[in-house]
């Protein structure tokens, strides 16, 4: 399984000539490991571009959505869905409460915990965001033959089911 390879290099003293060599890929074509990640940073690599005017990450995108549909949410509990450690995800929370995306206060209930809910900016973003989201999907639906989309999300979930701890 050869595929072409075009590269393109302006520091070398081959400036502006283009080469193209056959690459062999061996098995890669065949794992479906790597063309689940082949798909994953060809969709990032689309969303980031859709999402660069609102300066959110498809990551803050995910975390508005969590913060929108669960009010009050805590970090911990953030922590535990993604499966971060609390440094990683509090950089992304700041990020998005310095923006004035989310709200983080403390709840009455658990002083140690901060409870996240969307600002109405938050919300405003979101609302865009999710939009060229669904853009996106409406392009990958054209990939798909009717009723390959659901199939295609069920085995997603059940690989991940399988290769989750």
């Amino acid at each position: 399984m050869c595929a072409k390879s075009t590269s393109k290099n302006a520091n070398s003293s081959k400036d502006n000539i283009t080469t193209a060599m056959p690459v062999n890929f061996g098995k890669l074509l065949i794992y479906l490991g790597y063309q689940v990640r082949q798909a994953q940073i060809a969709v990032f690599r689309d969303i980031a571009l859709r999402l660069k005017e609102l300066d959110i990450t498809p990551g803050e995108f995910s975390l508005l959505t969590l913060v929108a549909n669960n009010p009050e949410i805590s970090q911990t509990a953030l922590v535990k869905i993604y499966d971060l450690d609390k440094s990683t995800l509090s950089h992304a929370i700041n990020r998005l409460v310095d923006r004035g995306l989310i709200d983080r206060k403390r709840p009455m209930h658990d002083r140690r915990l901060y409870a996240l809910k969307l600002t109405n900016d938050g919300q405003r973003v979101l609302q865009k965001a999710t939009r060229e989201i669904e853009r996106q999907e409406n392009i990958m639906d054209l990939a798909l033959n009717p009723g390959e989309r659901e199939q295609f999300l069920d085995m997603l979930v059940r690989i991940t089911q399988k290769l989750s701890p």
